[in-house]
């Protein structure tokens, strides 16, 4: 018997060719993959970024155009003068701590309360070397030296008296320096005034520098400084404050402070001679803390207090090849000059002064 091979077999329908897609469909459909492409491709390499759309803004804005410009500067009158003199009962002392800064005595009727004009802070990394033209210049900048802002302990010895300014003593030094009409700049704004003659300086500037970074910085001398709108520029040690040594500020404080206007520069790892010393100690110790400052506040230091004054033209030499532009000396004086950034003088604020010694210091070294 025979079979039918077609009888025996299910029947399967004939499939039917798939219709294509529109030509415009098609198009449409690569450009857009295109698109996309393109962005995911830039967004990784930063090129773009999505913002919200808020106020008009577009939904992708570009990253590497956008730069800040700097604001144009209030170059409001001096305050008005008044008594140099304290008054003849003894002050209060100024509470401690930064909280306090609206706690503290307010000046005289009439006297203008207003903070001068600060000098530029330090920035970023990037901050360009200015070229110096051919103008030779030196002036008298009093480049005021603090330590400890506290009293001295019963026991302290000769040292640590003299390097200590009582916070009611500070408190009428920076009081006086805002009614008399000084202007507290950066160095800075010096260094870049000496080798460029611009910006502009002020009339009476002064610079307020504190070594070493004792935590009495932090709760006295601070909210003071916050209080009649100065700057001041801190010295400090940074292996000293990487282990928070007591005594001494922490990097939470400097942080704080930093944000708030103040300038951290670089005296060390720790307070130790730098005279004498081989390349390679003098390399770890000036490059290691700029380092550590710029992780911590995001700006690389550029100035250098020798720790008691001492140094060399070895320590020079190893500082200018690190980065830095100039340093600060112990010796006594104000003429500044372009040709010697590394030796800049200053006047160091001794304990026993009293205010109108104080007072008779500074008007002397003033230009």
């Amino acid at each position: 018997m025979t079979y039918d091979d077609d009888a025996t077999q299910p029947h399967r329908p004939i499939p039917r060719p798939r219709p294509r897609m529109p030509l415009w469909k098609r198009l449409v459909l690569f450009l857009s993959t295109l698109v996309g492409l393109v962005l995911v491709g830039c967004m990784t390499l930063g090129l773009v970024a999505l913002t919200p759309i808020a106020g008009g803004e577009p939904l992708i804005t570009g990253l590497l155009p956008l730069t800040e410009e700097p604001g144009p500067t209030d170059t409001g009158s001096p305050p008005t003068p008044s008594d140099t003199q304290p008054p003849s009962a003894s002050p209060e002392t100024p509470a401690t701590g930064p909280a306090a800064t609206e706690s503290l005595s307010p000046s005289p009727p009439g006297t203008d309360t207003e903070a001068p004009t600060l000098s530029p802070t330090p920035s970023d990394t990037p901050t360009p070397l200015p070229t110096p033209d051919d103008i030779s210049r030196e002036l008298h900048v009093p480049i005021l030296m603090y330590h400890y802002v506290s009293a001295p302990p019963p026991d302290a010895d000769v040292y640590r008296v003299d390097l200590s300014v009582p916070p009611e003593n500070f408190y009428w030094q920076m009081r006086w320096l805002k009614e008399n009409g000084y202007n507290v700049i950066t160095l800075e704004h010096l260094f870049y005034y000496l080798n460029t003659g611009w910006p502009e300086l002020p009339e009476k500037p002064i610079v307020l520098t504190f070594d070493d970074g004792y935590i009495d910085n932090y709760e006295y001398a601070f909210p003071v400084l916050q209080k009649f709108g100065f700057s001041g520029t801190f010295f400090i040690l940074t292996d000293v404050t990487d282990r928070a040594q007591p005594g001494y500020m922490t990097w939470d404080m400097i942080r704080e402070m930093h944000a708030a206007g103040m300038d951290i520069q670089v005296h060390g790892r720790e307070h130790h001679d730098m005279s004498g010393r081989d390349r390679d100690w003098l390399i770890f110790h000036l490059l290691g803390p700029a380092q550590t400052i710029h992780a911590n506040l995001g700006y690389q230091p550029r100035f250098l207090a020798y720790p008691s004054g001492r140094y060399d033209a070895d320590v020079i030499a190893v500082a200018q090849e690190m980065g830095y532009w100039g340093a600060v000396t112990t010796t006594q004086g104000s003429l500044q000059s372009k040709d010697a950034p590394f030796e800049m003088r200053r006047l160091r604020v001794r304990g026993e002064w009293d205010f109108a010694h104080f007072i008779r210091i500074v008007q002397e070294y003033s230009g």
